[in-house]
């Protein structure tokens, strides 16, 4: 999934749970985020940058 290519093998720094808005952030090294949010059931992921 050349989406995640950028995120692939990066050290993972932080995971910030955001209960309330059901969404998943994972801070990268060299400032990449991953967003994971739930949305209708299904899993929505934005990846900055792409």
């Amino acid at each position: 999934m050349a989406k995640f290519d950028g995120i692939r093998g990066q050290e993972l720094l932080e995971v910030e749970d955001k209960s309330e808005s059901n969404e998943i952030t994972l801070i990268f090294k060299d400032n990449r985020f991953l967003f994971i949010k739930l949305e209708n059931g299904k899993m929505v992921t934005t990846s900055i940058p792409e």
